[in-house]
């Protein structure tokens, strides 16, 4: 059977079988629910909360991750229809937007402070922290796209990695007291990298017919 065949076969498919965005609902809150417990409980939320999520300099390390994973996330979970579509070029918008925050930041740090602002203190706690509180919303998205019919298991499984990684850096953010963009964009930005190697992976793994 030719692939144009079977993909027409699988459109004609009247199975009640749950589809993935029925799946996604079952396991995405739980998943990160248990991410936000575990920050809550292990690492702390930053009070005033409002710190983070009002000042114009320090809200974009919690509004950009969490914009990025509402947009992207419909976007993977789509490829679980074989014949489905997606465009990815306006994903440039978001480097574009942290490049953005990098110069600001740059040009309006002192120069002795600018290395400091960039190391920071907690390097490796948020290149641990993302990946880690991403996983669990990945494994999410990963299961419910298993209920489909992939066609481009690897780009389905960037994709969702990338959502998965905008999810836990936002909540990773609640707790992080590093405020510079110097700092957020970078590291921040390197873990969701991370997230999404990682999903590529996976999907290319456990979403192949």
């Amino acid at each position: 059977m030719k692939t144009e065949d079977l993909i027409s076969v699988l459109q004609q498919d009247t199975l009640h079988e749950p589809r993935p965005k029925q799946v996604l609902g079952r396991w995405l809150v739980p998943a990160l629910f248990l991410s936000a417990l575990f920050v809550i409980s292990v690492y702390g939320l930053r009070f005033p909360l409002q710190q983070t999520l009002m000042t114009p300099e320090i809200a974009p390390k919690f509004y950009l991750p969490l914009v990025l994973a509402v947009l992207v996330t419909p976007m993977a979970v789509r490829l679980g229809q074989p014949t489905a579509k997606v465009s990815t070029g306006w994903l440039w918008i978001f480097p574009a937007l942290g490049a953005a925050l990098l110069a600001y930041a740059y040009l309006t740090t002192p120069d002795g402070q600018r290395m400091a602002d960039f190391k920071g203190e907690t390097i490796l706690p948020c290149l641990i922290s993302v990946p880690m509180l991403s996983f669990p919303a990945l494994g999410a998205l990963l299961v419910s796209l298993r209920k489909g019919a992939v066609t481009r298991p690897a780009r389905a499984g960037a994709l969702a990695g990338l959502a998965a990684g905008g999810m836990g850096t936002a909540i990773y953010a609640l707790h992080c007291t590093e405020d510079s963009p110097l700092f957020y964009v970078t590291w921040y930005g390197a873990g969701i990298v991370v997230v999404m190697l990682v999903g590529a992976l996976l999907g290319k793994r456990v979403l192949r017919w």
